[in-house]
């Protein structure tokens, strides 16, 4: 019989270390990239039951969605550091981008597992539990990431304003499968996201100027 505590956790629970976990799914995504990461073998070099690890991340998927956040998050501390130094609001949106793709660069195994878990259609039939794209940037994500750099933490980010960091994102991600599938070099990815910021961030001309 499981030994439970008065607040209802098992002591393998409560000694469950989320940031040994997440490491172990890097590691494994370093190795082979997506398909390397499997929740056993997470589990076995995390020293946590499979069963407490499932209970945190219930798929593969959401264990990488987590680590992704830790990299968004290392990110953002980056940003706020060493702020992009482009003169325009494209120009700033348009590093962080860069530097986002940098990071990819280093760790080509990660690439592959972040970007398949968010690009591998679903199941025919699974529905989303909750709607996959809001109106407003969420929390640490490149469309939120782009928005603080390129007008300051301060701006209140319009839907439109949103739409458009958001296709900025698809592009990127699109940008970095084509990277990893030999399609794109790194020089035309850092090209394209320049030129895409410039064209659909760029302020429009004055009516009548």
């Amino acid at each position: 019989m499981t030994r439970v505590s008065r607040k209802g956790r098992t002591p393998e629970a409560r000694a469950f270390r989320a940031e040994r976990v997440l490491d172990a799914g890097m590691a494994l995504a370093t190795r082979g990239g997506y398909d390397a990461v499997q929740m056993r073998e997470v589990a076995r070099i995390a020293e946590v039951a499979l069963s407490t690890l499932y209970r945190y991340y219930p798929s593969k998927d959401a264990l990488l969605a987590a680590a992704i956040q830790v990299q968004l998050q290392e990110l953002r501390e980056d940003i706020v550091q060493r702020p992009p130094r482009q003169r325009t609001p494209e120009g700033r949106a348009a590093e962080v981008l860069h530097r986002a793709f940098r990071a990819m660069q280093y760790n080509r195994g990660w690439a592959h597992a972040a970007l398949s878990a968010y690009h591998i259609p679903k199941p025919l039939g699974e529905r989303y539990e909750t709607p996959p794209l809001a109106e407003t940037p969420q929390p640490t994500s490149l469309a939120e990431l782009m928005g603080r750099a390129a007008w300051g933490p301060d701006h209140r980010i319009t839907t439109a304003e949103y739409r458009v960091l958001h296709m900025l994102e698809a592009l990127w991600s699109s940008s970095v499968i084509g990277w990893l599938n030999d399609q794109l070099t790194p020089e035309y990815v850092e090209e394209r996201m320049k030129f895409a910021a410039r064209r659909l961030l760029m302020p429009e001309p004055e009516a009548g100027r």
